[in-house]
């Protein structure tokens, strides 16, 4: 057997021919394995994949394992970790894999063993069949010598267990349902609200249409929010948007029925039920009632007339899915069981020591975030990690580098950038963040020749005109620097930094002159910290001199000796290397 891996919806549309077979052959499937509904659901998600097994004998695929990756930043290490999740998690209430019937134990043992060589610290199965060897199987391949497994549960605070899940097994007539599923109190009290709402021209039930979908889905959330508001705080209206979206998704697919139940223009409760079609299911997603109307009971009508016409319409499952409230037992249910898993790895880090390659951009992206607010501790090991993972990812090497100058560790950074130059010689940025990084350690010498030689490819960037003046006056060689600044007078500019540039270039030439007709030099003035705009070139490898661990400290460049300063340009220079500027207080990517 053969494992491809299919992560775009181009290919998973290439599969849909083998992936409805299997899901009509196995009696494990469920709506939330459907083609139709994953389609849908992935298509808002990132950082999914699906396990596809193949049959080498006929080419078919026989198995399907939908999976994602997630990631999150441990509060003790610092340290990113990707946690290896369901695909279908936060939106499905069971998961599992698809397999033809037979191939079971096989599709298990060649799942587990791809899983095993991607990089993570936590899989977590959820919501798997207890009444299935499938969740065993593919546990059997994480021994407890190295990997730490336990139950993923989580508690409710209603005291709900949400590991019943109540279904009922709908027979081939209502009055058959009636008479077999339900007491004799409850089955005269529904037969009376139904005639009740029937019969009066107060009470109707609508279901929603292509027209009345958004204002029908309003009216649940509505209803909803007043009962779980409170509970749910500050999630509440996430859940909404997320599950809004799944069924508009599923409305559009002809896979969601939504009856809504009136008294003249009031709204008294809202289902939402998911409709599997290939499997005969109705399932029961979410409800929103008004909770201080009590008679006739919204929740046992709607529920009431959905299991009519789900009988009458041919269904043979009316799924109520997770949790044991005790109003789900009014109409005759029977319960299966689901489980949920999870291993994580003794270490507390990623297998390999390695980010999962679908999270190296997303980790890099939050370390970069991270860094923007000022949280450095916490952006250092997010860039670290990712070099350790691609030792040639130039913007995190980039990165990095800016966060040692924000950390004050000139060195680290020039080595750094000196790095990155070698592979990339024209990157102008980098360039004059490494000159920057020279005289913030006050390195003049070095800088005065970056700033030169960056000047020398962009003689129109003021800003590195006016500091190599600065460099220059710093080591002494005054007649150069008074060069350097006269000649914005030859520069005709109407840029905004060139003006500031050559205003400060101005008053230096002033003092420049007066210093060197006299023995003691004047202060210099400090340019302005403006960021020059030289992006650097994309999509550039680098060759590392050094792996990179992301426990471990970057090396440090060898130090570099310190100039003599003219008397009275010292104390400015070093009062500088303590102002925050632009390689102190801007991140720029």
């Amino acid at each position: 057997m053969k494992i491809d891996i299919i992560d775009t919806l181009e290919y998973f549309e290439k599969v849909r021919e083998d992936w409805d077979l299997i899901y009509l052959e196995d009696p494990e499937a469920h709506l939330f394995l459907s083609w139709e509904w994953l389609q849908k659901y992935l298509s808002h998600r990132h950082r999914w994949f699906i396990l596809a097994l193949k049959q080498e004998d006929d080419g078919r695929y026989c198995a399907f394992l939908p999976l994602k990756v997630s990631t999150y930043q441990d509060d003790t290490t610092k340290l990113f970790c990707d946690e290896i999740r369901m695909a279908g998690n936060y939106g499905a209430d069971y998961t599992g894999f698809l397999c033809r019937p037979g191939l079971e134990d096989a599709a298990a043992d060649t799942f587990s063993a791809h899983i095993g060589k991607e990089n993570w610290t936590t899989l977590t199965f959820d919501y798997f069949s207890t009444a299935s060897s499938r969740l065993d199987r593919l546990l059997g391949a994480f021994p407890e010598d190295q990997f730490v497994q336990t139950s993923n549960e989580r508690s409710n605070p209603d005291n709900i267990d949400n590991t019943i899940c109540p279904y009922v097994n709908l027979p081939e007539s209502w009055e058959d349902y009636l008479a077999t599923h339900m007491s004799a109190q409850t089955r005269q009290k529904l037969r009376r609200f139904m005639r009740m709402v029937e019969a009066s021209p107060d009470y109707r039930i609508t279901h929603a249409t292509k027209d009345t979908i958004e204002r029908d889905l309003d009216t649940l959330f509505r209803l909803w929010r007043i009962k779980w508001a409170e509970r749910k705080g500050s999630k509440v209206d996430r859940l909404i948007t997320f599950t809004r979206e799944m069924l508009l998704d599923a409305f559009n697919q002809g896979a969601l029925d939504v009856p809504v139940l009136w008294y003249q223009d009031q709204p008294l409760g809202v289902l939402a039920n998911l409709l599997d079609r290939q499997k005969k299911t109705v399932l029961f997603y979410i409800t929103g009632r008004d909770e201080t109307w009590t008679t006739p009971s919204p929740g046992l009508l709607l529920h009431g007339f959905a299991i009519r016409n789900a009988i009458a319409w041919g269904y043979r499952v009316y799924d109520f899915l997770r949790g044991n409230e005790a109003y789900k037992y009014s109409f005759g249910v029977e319960e299966r069981r689901i489980r949920s898993m999870r291993v994580k790895t003794r270490s507390g880090r990623n297998l390999r020591n390695c980010l999962n390659p679908r999270s190296i951009e997303h980790v890099y992206e939050r370390a970069v975030e991270l860094h923007s607010q000022g949280r450095l501790d916490k952006a250092e090991p997010g860039y670290r990690q990712v070099i350790h993972t691609v030792p040639t990812h130039t913007r995190a090497r980039y990165g990095l580098a800016q966060l040692f100058d924000d950390k004050g560790e000139h060195d680290e950074a020039e080595y750094l950038y000196r790095s990155l130059l070698a592979t990339m010689p024209g990157a102008g940025k980098i360039q004059h963040r490494l000159g920057d990084s020279q005289m913030a350690q006050g390195h003049y010498a070095e800088a005065a020749e970056t700033f030169e030689a960056l000047l020398a490819r962009h003689p129109l960037v003021s800003l590195v005109r006016y500091k190599l003046g600065v460099a220059l006056c710093a080591t002494g060689r005054g007649e150069e620097a008074l060069s350097i600044f006269s000649s914005f007078e030859d520069i005709l500019s109407d840029d905004p930094d060139h003006v500031r540039c050559k205003l400060k270039a101005q008053e230096a030439v002033i003092r420049l002159k007066a210093a060197l007709q006299t023995p003691q030099q004047d202060e210099v003035p400090e340019p302005e910290q403006t960021p020059v705009s030289i992006p650097p070139p994309q999509r550039v490898l680098v060759s590392p001199k050094r792996a990179l661990d992301a426990s471990v400290r970057l090396p440090t460049a060898p130090p570099l000796l310190q100039p003599s300063l003219p008397s009275g340009i010292s104390a400015h220079l070093q009062s500088r290397s303590n102002r925050p500027g632009e390689t102190g207080s801007r991140i720029k990517h």
